[in-house]
């Protein structure tokens, strides 16, 4: 099983290019893409998302790129025309200088450095194939990454559900032990109550099945058996792996169900403090399912 949350990168070079890929995933219902790529890439956007809709299923999946290009790729020079243009005002300023102090002036290359824009970078053309090349070989890396650590994170999740099934496992067994003794000292208090409230003309035999369907309704034995049908389920389908978090999300349903129904249908302090523990359980393991797939 597989968490949603995920990091992975990766990089690749093709040529004078090198792209490196980030692949970020938190938890959402679809398969949500979210592109930052520079020019050069951007015109691969299509490549990217099939490639992501070809080998994940769900997950707000963000994706960030970079391109370099070797140094030895990129080369320059000097701005012929702008060195020409600034040498030509630098003497203009040397002459009225020259001419307003009557001392003559010299120019030096500290000065002629010092004017802006001087040199010019001459970018190789790129290659698109050398720039698909190696953003696929990056995302490719950077998708393993992303598999290995929503691997590792959907194994510590299953983990921490099992030791929460242990327990949920345990506060069921008290409940199933104390039902018996709960549903006799319901009958015990029922009979108490209605002899107390009716008249003697009530047939004793009447009085006794009234007392016995009542507390027949507040019996638990039912939903104890169903929450631990639930429970086996639930550890079945954690052995199955694989996309079950929807079947998952269901049998927390059921067992929610159950656990409030037999809060619901008994006041004894024991089974009530058992009954929150299993709740407590329960709506944790709802919350850790929402992050698998």
């Amino acid at each position: 099983m597989q968490s949603m949350t995920g990091f992975g990168s990766g990089e690749g070079t093709s040529g004078p290019v090198t792209v490196t890929v980030e692949l970020r995933s938190v938890n959402h219902r679809f398969l949500d893409v979210s592109l930052k790529l520079p020019g050069n890439v951007a015109a691969m956007e299509m490549d990217i998302r099939q490639f992501l809709k070809d080998n994940l299923s769900r997950g707000r999946v963000t994706v960030i790129t970079q391109m370099t290009l070797d140094k030895e790729a990129v080369g320059g020079g000097f701005d012929v025309d702008r060195v020409s243009a600034g040498l030509d005002l630098l003497e203009g300023v040397a002459a009225m200088v020259e001419k307003r102090t009557g001392e003559p002036q010299t120019l030096s290359l500290d000065q002629v450095l010092a004017l802006p824009d001087l040199f010019r970078a001459e970018e190789p053309e790129i290659s698109r194939d050398d720039v698909h090349a190696a953003l696929m070989d990056a995302l490719a890396q950077a998708h393993t990454g992303l598999m290995t650590m929503k691997a590792n994170e959907g194994q510590a999740l299953v983990d921490e559900m099992r030791d929460r099934l242990k327990t949920l496992s345990t506060e069921l067994a008290k409940v199933v032990v104390l039902a018996p003794g709960a549903a006799a000292e319901l009958k015990a208090k029922l009979e108490e109550r209605l002899n107390k409230i009716l008249t003697d003309g009530v047939d004793p035999q009447r009085l006794a099945q009234e007392v016995a369907l009542l507390a027949d309704k507040a019996n638990i034995n039912e939903e104890c058996e169903r929450l631990a049908i639930h429970i086996d389920h639930f550890h079945a389908s954690l052995d199955e792996g694989g996309q079950v978090a929807k079947r998952l999300n269901f049998l927390l349903q059921e067992m929610h169900r159950e656990v409030n129904t037999m809060g619901s249908k008994t006041s004894l302090m024991d089974i009530t403090q058992a009954v929150i523990a299993m709740k407590d359980e329960v709506e944790s393991m709802r919350e850790q399912i929402l992050n698998l797939e």
